[in-house]
């Protein structure tokens, strides 16, 4: 083999490495262009997320002790009372859908098709 042949082998070799470097560095930038989108997005979500969780937070509860028992008894005997009168409102809307389900009316025209 003469010696330029050499020369030209490692060019050629030297030339393979930067385009297989270059094609690699440019798969890495569109990548890299692309996480930053998707982050700038995630971010978004995440703040809207965090002023949902703000707004959901509730309040702790009242100290009962520096309250006094009056007051814890009237509050505990509204939220009885509350959830009282929603079982009954509750009981009432079952009661209509049976009234409905059950009401000979309901079945005219109907047949048993089993």
């Amino acid at each position: 083999m003469h010696w330029w042949s050499w020369i030209l082998i490692w060019l050629g070799l030297a030339i393979l490495l930067v385009g297989t470097l270059a094609f690699f560095g440019w798969r890495l930038f569109r990548k890299g262009v692309a996480v930053v989108d998707e982050l700038s997005t995630l971010t978004e979500k995440i703040e809207l997320l965090q002023r949902n969780v703000d707004e959901l937070t509730s309040e702790a509860p009242p100290n009962a002790i520096l309250e006094g028992y009056s007051a814890v008894a009237n509050r505990r005997d509204r939220d009885k009372a509350r959830r009282a009168s929603m079982r009954q409102l509750r009981r009432d809307a079952r009661m209509q859908r049976g009234r409905l389900i059950t009401a000979a009316h309901a079945w005219e025209g109907r047949t048993d098709a089993r």
